[in-house]
């Protein structure tokens, strides 16, 4: 799926599932997640880093480290809607 296709998708819709290859599971993975963090406006990002697109989106399904956080990145990712 490409760049452009993904940012719309997730700009579009509130809640999205977002498939990539996790280097730390070893494996592609879904996760379901949100451009936008809640309660909040603040949104993701999208880089680009080395010819990789890169998600940064918030991530229901983390476990959240010590402050809250729950932004997680996605390279590469395809995304459906929840």
């Amino acid at each position: 799926m490409n760049a452009e296709k993904v940012k719309q998708l997730v700009k579009e819709y509130k809640t999205f599932i977002i498939t990539y290859y996790a280097k730390k599971h070893g494996k592609i993975i879904n996760r379901q997640g949100t451009w936008t963090k809640q309660n909040t406006d603040i949104q993701g990002k999208h880089i680009v880093s080395k010819g990789n697109d890169i998600f940064i989106y918030w991530d229901f399904d983390a476990t959240p480290s010590k402050n809250g956080n729950r932004w997680r990145h996605a390279t590469n990712p395809s995304v459906r809607v929840a």
